[in-house]
């Protein structure tokens, strides 16, 4: 399984609109973040991870020629606002593309764009079309018979699915993590995981470094990748406060499983 990090990004990227850079230093290309998506081939089956407003500009630039299926993880803008470029990627492709999401999470895409659902929901899919498909909220799902396990975490007031594929995880948009969260990320040889906020807690809803130290502990990964990096976080300085095994994410950021 090969994954790429398409956005590495927080909701508001970095640079910010005005080409606000933060505590970031604009001369290294590692801080140039845009939102949080990543996309996993496996074995030649392609899988995107949220689909954020830069979604178009991401898939370009990663020279990916195909998505099979999308997971969307929760509803906020910098995880959807790519959405509305499915249907011409369908068309594009000439195939389908599964979405895959929680009941909360599909609700939230209806009430965003309602237009992309067909209302006929006993009508036969053409072979260009948007397939939205519910998971659970905890428990094992398939995926075109790719065996993945989810869970979910509180953010904000709503609760993005994690997911677990063999013996890879991804945890995006997270404040406390679940008491039932923590067998399911027993053994792991990579853990891609939320830290928004750098060394301290500055904003309601995500984590930050030692949040995330606390979970690492418990759980013992081989390997931690951070992403979803906001403007205070500068890529160089930034790596002095990681333990061996942690890595930060930058976009175009390739790992072998």
């Amino acid at each position: 399984m090969k994954i790429t990090i398409l956005g590495s990004g927080s909701a508001f990227g970095v640079p910010m609109i005005f080409n606000s850079w933060g505590k970031t230093n604009p001369n290294n290309p590692k801080n140039t973040r845009t939102r949080p998506s990543i996309f996993l081939d496996i074995d030649g089956y392609n899988v995107l991870i949220d689909a954020g407003p830069e979604l178009r500009t991401q898939i370009n630039n990663n020279n990916i020629k195909n998505i099979d299926s999308v997971f969307v993880t929760h509803g906020h803008y910098d995880h959807i606002g790519g959405i509305p470029e499915l249907p011409r990627a369908t068309k594009i492709l000439g195939h389908s593309i599964k979405v895959y999401g929680s009941k909360e999470t599909l609700a939230e895409l209806k009430r965003s764009y309602g237009y992309l659902f067909n209302e006929k929901a006993d009508a036969e899919p053409d072979s260009q079309s948007i397939q939205w498909k519910e998971i659970p909220d905890l428990g094992d799902f398939e995926i075109d018979k790719l065996n993945f396990t989810t869970f979910q975490v509180p953010h904000h007031k709503l609760h993005p699915s994690a997911f677990r594929y063999k013996n890879f995880a991804y945890v995006t948009d997270w404040e406390t993590m679940p008491e039932e969260a923590f067998d399911k990320l027993q053994n792991l040889d990579l853990l891609i995981i939320e830290c928004n906020d750098g060394l301290t807690q500055e904003s309601k809803g995500h984590a930050y470094l030692d949040k995330v130290k606390q979970i690492t502990n418990a759980i013992n990964p081989k390997k931690v990748v951070l992403t979803h990096l906001s403007w205070r976080i500068d890529y160089d300085e930034f790596k002095q406060y990681l333990p061996s095994n942690f890595e930060l994410a930058f976009d175009g950021m390739e790992i072998n499983l």
